[in-house]
């Protein structure tokens, strides 16, 4: 029942929400995508991103929805977030992480749960949206906290999943702003702001590296 709800109402749901934020972005953003006819040719994805900007989620869904279903990974603590429920649900957001005040055997149960969910979403076609480092940069470059182990977890439980990273450029606060004249016949000075989003395929990340190393190649690759 709740898969057919998902492909009758829910899909008409995304499909508004699509339109308007797309809408969104077309009106005051001048968006570009590099390699998109790649994810295309490679169901069941998994997308590694920069996060530069709270825009990043709904953006990346808004540009790359026709041509492939991403599903994002949020933290435990935002996915719970009542105020956020709605775009939650129809987003098909799948929460990581778990309340540190859980017990161990508890958290650990959580991980295994979460890790045959996602198996389950990149089988059936859909991509993975993740976020490496977990939170918008409060700097220029990206920082990956050594010990956060979601995507080398993913790879270790799902060896097969293709991986493509995803830089966004333009966007965030530490990136030059660029703008055309979209705007110009209002009066205003600054139009669209220019922003490029680059998908590029990787085939050599190791999941049985050190954590720590593993999460610094990764770092490096996504401020490549």
């Amino acid at each position: 029942m709740k898969r057919f709800f998902d492909k009758t109402l829910g899909r008409w749901t995304r499909h508004f929400f699509f339109v308007l934020v797309r809408s969104y972005y077309a009106l005051f953003y001048n968006v570009s995508v590099s390699g998109k006819h790649l994810l295309q040719a490679q169901p069941g994805t998994l997308i590694l991103a920069t996060h530069v900007s709270r825009h990043d989620g709904p953006l990346i869904a808004a540009m790359l929805y026709s041509t492939a279903r991403v599903r994002p990974t949020v933290h435990w603590d935002e996915f719970h977030n009542k105020a956020q429920w709605f775009p939650m649900y129809v987003s098909g957001a799948i929460a990581l992480s778990s309340p540190k005040s859980w017990e161990a055997e508890r958290r650990a149960a959580r991980k295994t749960k979460v890790l045959k969910i996602i198996g389950k979403v990149l089988r059936n076609g859909n991509s993975v949206l993740l976020f490496p480092a977990g939170k918008i940069r409060r700097q220029p470059e990206e920082i990956i906290a050594p010990h956060l182990s979601g995507v080398r977890d993913i790879l270790a439980a799902h060896p097969d999943t293709p991986v493509m990273t995803l830089h966004i450029d333009g966007l965030g606060q530490f990136q030059p702003a660029q703008h055309d004249k979209f705007w110009s016949f209002l009066g205003r000075q600054k139009g669209r702001r220019h922003v490029q989003l680059t998908l590029t395929p990787v085939t050599d990340l190791d999941p049985k590296e050190d954590l720590a190393a593993f999460n610094a190649d990764l770092e490096r690759r996504l401020n490549g």
